[in-house]
């Protein structure tokens, strides 16, 4: 049966390299399509397995897909073909483009690329490696994110949990899907697949953005560059976070807008309309990015010929990938649940936007945290991401953020309101811990975009040429602006504003038009590469380096790399219940406890969740084998075993739970 899925697998994923082939008409567009393709045949079949009861089945996992990819192929055949027969035509196009692009390059972009193109090439293989050797064990996927994907492979299908974090029960399924068939294909490193190739993506759709903008393949060139260097986005690459998964939906909705602008045909337009319903299914928080593409969606209806008269027709194609992608994936069931209606409890509790949103905020203080959060996030982009993971990096930083801190120590902002997770801090070892592991943009911010951003206002104020860029300034200013007012500040935001780099990037292919500042990009291109290479390098939950290496480290060590003194309840906890045992979960809630570890590495046993969401403990079922539970939770019996010594130091923002076991 195995070798059956894995075949039915393979013609699923041939079947849309072949369809992506036969709509294409440049290589960006090839590699966008298939990511399109992939991901509007797995998030439906997703919710039709669930449906059966069938999601943790391989096999009927390949019969789906390969019928809905089939449809797609009838489909695609009444559109004017591509220009593509094979991928070697595809290989011919990026190797003819990539020739005419330095035989047509000055001294300095030779330069310029050479270097990016040896820091791109060193910190893909680093995270390649990455990928492949170290497991997903970032907090939220410990707690929430992968929890959820481990309850719906034991369970068989998508529907309650009743798990102890609410992120279990109130995410969207879209993600789950595409993570679930990861895991599917190629085991338990398979849940950062779709993580992965979002990050690949993203630095293609930055290029036919960049190309779109400014009909320049030098810039466009530069521009992937350095969205492949981002070090928001290389940190993501090999997580199980969702934000980057955003970012290549958003790159594909963006560039297809400005497809349809170019040439409103159906093709274009039923594209567009599947990226909006998988970008909207994803994750509630598109709604903070709504106004900023409703910006350039304006733009493209009035400037594109032919647009309008095709509206009707182009609204109900938008209105059924919304039935498709969006209605099954668990937003109307968490309105449901909700007291109130209100675009929050779209994807949270009320109880938990009471402390992530401003919902209950008056209105001079939604004012005020809008206030603080400009000027912190703001803060937070002037800071040398990557090269501070160092020690000697941070000394750097610190005499680089001399005159910043001079500038923001003036409006108090690391007064102790308005704050999630952690306080706001300008500087200290304190804080490190978030900014490691959610960077922001480096000097790609304020060296490069800040700029250009300048010069070309600039320009357009001159000459009032080239709305467009000034259009994708206007989305970036909104964008930010919606990020700082929607939620008191959270220090984990550097991973939200990587989707801001999508219109900010693309800006970067105006300074290759006339490379007047050779020298200065030189320089900064030498610097963001050296900066990419300290954040994989010096990041904490995947170190390469070190007595917890990845290479020298087994899987438990991996997965509590983030709260060590959990370690050896789990060793012990894996040396006393069997692999294929019934275990039920007295945990404790709120992203607190560990979860995911407890399947073990073949994801064999039965977890049962007793201490559901801000609920009293459930009775412990009959069936459960054994009893897993934190102090405080269950009471202590005789008999009992301890699992492990609980907090010991206060490096955590929660402390560690000290956990016991039961057999029954």
């Amino acid at each position: 049966m195995a070798i059956i899925a894995i075949l039915l697998f393979v013609i699923f994923l041939w079947l849309t390299h072949q369809n992506s082939l036969r709509i294409s008409q440049n290589p960006e567009q090839y590699f966008m399509y298939c990511f399109l393709g992939f991901v509007v045949s797995i998030i439906p079949s997703g919710y039709v397995l669930s449906a059966l009861g069938k999601i943790n089945n391989p096999l009927c996992w390949g019969v789906v897909l390969l019928v809905v990819v089939l449809l797609q192929r009838f489909a695609i055949k009444l559109f004017p073909e591509g220009r593509y027969r094979s991928i070697k035509d595809v290989w011919l196009s990026i190797t003819n483009g990539f020739e005419q692009i330095w035989l047509n390059s000055s001294r300095i972009e030779k330069l310029i690329y050479l270097v990016l193109t040896f820091f791109t090439v060193l910190t893909f293989s680093i995270n390649i490696i990455v990928f492949w050797v170290g497991v997903p064990n970032e907090w939220d996927s410990m707690t929430g994110h992968l929890v959820k994907c481990a309850y719906y492979l034991q369970k068989g299908h998508m529907g309650i949990v009743n798990g102890t974090t609410w992120s279990i029960d109130y995410y969207p399924n879209s993600l789950p899907t595409l993570q679930i068939f990861g895991f599917h294909l190629l085991g338990e490193n398979g849940f950062k697949l779709i993580h992965f190739a979002s990050y690949l993506i993203f630095v293609v759709s930055t290029y036919g953005i960049s190309k779109t903008l400014f009909n320049h393949n030098k810039g466009a060139l530069f521009a992937a560059f350095m969205a492949a260097l981002l070090p928001s986005a290389l940190i993501q690459a090999v997580t199980t976070e969702t934000d980057i998964v955003q970012s290549a939906y958003l790159g594909l909705v963006v560039y297809l807008l400005l497809e349809v602008g170019k040439n409103s045909s159906w093709k274009n337009i039923i594209l567009l309309a599947l990226a909006f319903g998988v970008w909207i299914s994803h994750k509630v928080t598109f709604m903070l990015i709504g106004p900023a593409v409703f910006i350039i969606a304006l733009y493209v209806l009035f400037t594109s010929k032919g647009l309008v008269k095709k509206l009707p027709l182009a609204v109900m194609a938008l209105i059924i990938s919304l039935g498709v992608f969006v209605v099954p994936n668990g937003y109307i069931r968490n309105l449901k649940a909700a007291e109130k209606f209100s675009l929050g409890a779209l994807s949270a509790p009320p109880i938990m936007m009471k402390y992530h949103g401003i919902e209950g905020y008056s209105t001079k203080d939604k004012l005020r945290n809008f206030q603080f959060n400009v000027l912190r996030y703001s803060s937070d982009f002037l800071q040398l991401d990557g090269i501070r993971n160092t020690q000697w990096g941070e000394e750097l930083n610190e005499k680089f953020r001399y005159l910043p801190n001079k500038l923001f120590d003036k409006f108090g902002l690391e007064r102790g309101e308005f704050w999630v997770v952690y306080p706001f801090k300008m500087m200290g070892d304190e804080v490190m811990a978030f900014y490691k592991e959610r960077p922001f943009w480096g000097i790609i911010s304020f060296a490069l975009v800040l700029p250009l951003v300048l010069i070309l206002l600039l320009r357009f104020i001159k000459n009032r040429k080239e709305v467009l860029p000034v259009l994708f300034i206007l989305a970036a200013g909104i964008h930010f602006l919606c990020l700082s007012f929607t939620a008191p500040y959270d220090p984990i935001k550097g991973r939200y504003f990587m989707n801001m780099a999508v219109w900010c990037l693309p800006l970067l292919a105006f300074a290759f038009r006339d490379l007047k500042w050779g020298r200065y990009i030189f320089a900064c291109s030498f610097i963001i590469g050296v900066s990419a290479v300290l954040t994989l390098t010096n990041r904490r939950l995947y170190p390469l380096f070190g007595d917890e290496s990845v290479f020298k480290t087994d899987r438990i060590e991996q997965l509590t790399l983030s709260r060590p003194e959990f370690r050896d309840a789990y060793y012990k906890f894996e040396e006393l219940v069997p692999d294929d045992a019934i275990v039920a979960l007295g945990t404790q809630q709120e992203h607190e406890d560990y979860v995911y570890p407890l399947w073990g590495r073949n994801f064999k046993r039965t977890l049962i969740p007793i201490h559901p969401f801000r609920s009293e403990v459930k009775p412990i079922p009959e069936e459960a084998e054994f009893l897993f539970y934190s102090e405080g939770v269950i009471p202590y019996q005789e008999g009992d075993i301890q699992l492990g010594e609980g907090d010991k130091t206060p490096d955590t923002p929660v402390p560690e739970s000290k956990f016991f076991l039961r057999k029954l």
